[in-house]
């Protein structure tokens, strides 16, 4: 009967070693977190092995990491761990669901009639990791430009977005853009001084142009005022005068000088 006891004992004690040996050959020191781990863009990823493993210290020390085709760039990246010759993948997502941070200049800004103002210019600093684009955004028809201009002197509430490459875009932010008449003078340019001999001849638009800032080349309204008499020596006074759209006279006196020719 004893020695029955005793077999029964040690076939009880070999079946638990059997069972031990089975999972310590079956089963793995190691254990992935998780299979997929997310972070979001402009976030430092974990070079650790402790970060993406659960295991033993001393095993951890023996597990190998390769993070070789994880880019920092918003998608999906396949990873692995190795133990030993046992490999296990697993999943590192990037993604982008921040907001940019945006803070304006001012909330109001003052332009001329026919200028153009910039979205951009109009924001003092944005928080985002990714690059961004600014516009004016109009609820009602969902357009999205990044510059205006207006015909008309007046006041306008406009909204401006800030919006990353990834799509998210900032909270709208509330400006007042105050137009103004132009108050800038066209420029004439070429109606130097001159001198010239009696019988030259005198062409008084020749190189002479009226340039204004909003409407370009207005050197066709441009009146010329006064006369040479190029057979007469004496000094002559030409005006020459243009006016803009909005109102702004520019003037130029030039002095003509008539010699006696050299004999």
């Amino acid at each position: 009967m004893q020695n029955k006891i005793i077999v029964s004992v040690l076939s009880l004690f070999i079946f638990v070693d059997a069972i031990l040996i089975y999972l310590a050959l079956t089963i793995s020191p190691i254990k992935l977190k998780r299979n997929t781990f997310v972070y979001q863009y402009g976030e430092e990823i974990p070079v650790h092995v402790g970060e993406y493993v659960t295991a033993n210290p001393s095993v951890l020390e023996s597990v190998k990491l390769d993070l070789s085709r994880v880019s920092k760039e918003v998608g999906k990246y396949q990873a692995s761990i190795e133990y030993f010759g046992e490999k296990q993948t697993f999943e590192i997502e990037i993604i982008d669901t921040i907001k940019p941070k945006v803070q304006l200049k001012q909330v109001q800004f003052n332009i001329e009639v026919g200028k153009t103002i910039y979205a951009k210019d109009l924001i003092k600093k944005i928080e985002d990791q990714s690059q961004t684009i600014v516009y004016f955004y109009d609820e009602k028809t969902k357009q999205k430009v990044e510059s205006k201009s207006y015909a008309e002197v007046g006041s306008h509430m406009e909204k401006i977005v800030v919006e990353d490459e990834h799509g998210n875009q900032s909270s709208a932010l509330r400006v007042k853009i105050v137009v103004e008449s132009n108050k800038v003078l066209p420029k004439i340019t070429g109606a130097n001084d001159i001198e010239i001999h009696v019988g030259d001849e005198l062409d008084l638009k020749k190189d002479v142009k009226a340039i204004d800032d909003i409407e370009g080349n207005i050197t066709f309204r441009m009146i010329i005022s006064g006369t040479v008499d190029n057979q007469m020596p004496g000094i002559y006074q030409i005006t020459y005068t243009v006016s803009d759209n909005a109102g702004n006279v520019a003037k130029v006196v030039r002095k003509v000088t008539v010699v006696e020719n050299d004999n």
